[in-house]
């Protein structure tokens, strides 16, 4: 028994469905399950989201080939690895990052070491 539902009300909701004929019980159900609302995607929303991505995609490859360019000194990236206890990988990228934005070859490690201690 239902909490609070006499039970008069329940042997009557009871006694109703079950003279709910075939044709019945599938309007029921359809009228519970017909809730999806159909949309419309805007297709020039969509070509505007497509061309953000693809100049995303862009600027990234940019970054990278700019990356891949720079040299970075190997003790300089032991050094960080060593006392930092990041990755080679990581080393490496954050020296190339501080070449790109500008600093000088010899103050690259300093600004690949103050980039990964306040980062």
């Amino acid at each position: 028994r239902q909490q609070g539902r006499p039970l008069s009300f329940i042997v009557e909701t009871y006694l109703q469905l079950d003279k709910m004929t075939a044709e019945d019980e599938a309007k029921q159900l359809d009228s519970v399950t017909d809730r999806v609302k159909d949309v419309e995607l805007d297709a020039s929303k969509a070509q505007e989201a497509m061309t953000a991505l693809s100049s995303a995609n862009k600027e990234e490859d940019n970054k990278a080939a700019a990356l891949a360019s720079v040299s970075v000194s190997k003790e300089d990236v032991a050094l960080i690895v060593s006392e930092l206890e990041v990755t080679d990988e990581v080393a490496e990228r954050v020296l190339r990052e501080a070449a790109l934005d500008g600093a000088a070859d010899g103050k690259m490690l300093e600004a690949a070491l103050r980039k990964l201690v306040t980062a």
